[in-house]
């Protein structure tokens, strides 16, 4: 069965936080750039 990752609403976005430790861990434990990314993805859903 497949999981809901991220549910993407007018100015939200829900991510499921194993996704994001997933994401903290492929990018070497660099939390800054998994942050500036979901950070970008809001910005981009706000506009």
């Amino acid at each position: 069965m497949s999981k809901t990752k991220m549910v993407v609403k007018d100015d939200q976005i829900l991510v499921d936080l194993e996704w994001i430790f997933e994401e903290i861990r492929s990018a070497g434990g660099d939390w800054k750039a998994v942050e500036a990314q979901l950070t970008q993805l809001l910005a981009s859903v706000e506009e």
